[in-house]
């Protein structure tokens, strides 16, 4: 009888262990700054990201079809084409600017592939000040889950216009059917208002304090990412890592969600 029972005790176990399994999703995901291939060629770039074998990264400064004098190796390139061959993912682009007889602005590269995607104009109270967007995607990730992926690149010249940007993207997530994660270059500094009374009070952080830029002598974190909803997410590990192929350094975090019961 006690066998019995303790077999039973080991089954019920077992069983609880396996739901829990199957009720976790669990994410490597990667936001990198580019600076449009200055310091790197494309196959460096794209075999370092491979090394972390991610499954999603949002990636911020991405030239396509340039003639850009700063990088003349790149020029006429597709860099976010070229890659999502080098690295075996998809790749999806958000033009911010025409730039030098091409386009610059940002992009997603995803393991898995994608529902649909939408870019959105961030509110810019200058107009002649770049202009920024929201570039997001929902992808069919395994055989039953759907994840909102989405990168930005927030505006680098004034702390109130990177606030309504910021609140722009967090309003715009708060009625999100599925989980949502965010790569990006913010622009903003961790004791900033755009950081410490938007993102940090409604999204899970998923990075730590290590600075990100620039990227030969890191002294402040520009580079974050962060997940919805609020509760349910757990942060695995996270690293800035070091490499010297942009002026940025490029973010990994390891994310697990687990949905309510």
């Amino acid at each position: 009888d006690c066998t019995m029972k303790n077999l039973f005790l080991i089954f019920i176990l077992l069983f609880t262990l396996d739901l829990n399994a199957q009720d976790t999703l669990r994410l490597k995901v990667m936001t990198y700054n580019l600076r449009f291939g200055e310091l790197a060629t494309i196959d460096q770039l794209a075999e370092h990201i491979k090394a972390f074998h991610p499954d999603f990264v949002a990636l911020e400064e991405v030239d396509v079809n340039t003639q850009r004098s700063l990088a003349p190796h790149q020029n006429g390139k597709d860099m976010l084409s070229e890659l999502a061959g080098k690295t075996n993912m998809f790749g999806l682009y958000g033009k911010t600017i025409h730039f030098s007889n091409g386009y610059y602005g940002i992009g997603i590269l995803s393991k898995y592939p994608y529902i649909n995607v939408t870019k959105i104009a961030l509110p810019n109270p200058r107009p002649e000040i770049e202009p920024r967007v929201l570039l997001e995607a929902l992808f069919e990730v395994g055989k039953k889950d759907t994840i909102c992926f989405a990168a930005t690149h927030l505006d680098v010249t004034d702390e109130k216009t990177r606030e309504l940007q910021a609140e722009c993207i967090t309003d715009h997530f708060k009625s999100s059917p599925y989980p949502v994660i965010i790569g990006g270059d913010f622009n903003a500094e961790p004791n900033s208002g755009v950081i410490k009374n938007i993102m940090t009070r409604n999204w899970f952080d998923a990075t730590d304090s290590a600075p990100t830029f620039p990227a030969w002598n890191p002294e402040v974190k520009l580079d974050y990412i962060y997940a919805r909803p609020k509760k349910g997410w757990r942060l695995i590990r996270t690293q800035a890592v070091q490499s010297l192929l942009s002026d940025h350094l490029p973010i990994v975090a390891e994310l697990e969600y687990i949905r309510e019961q």
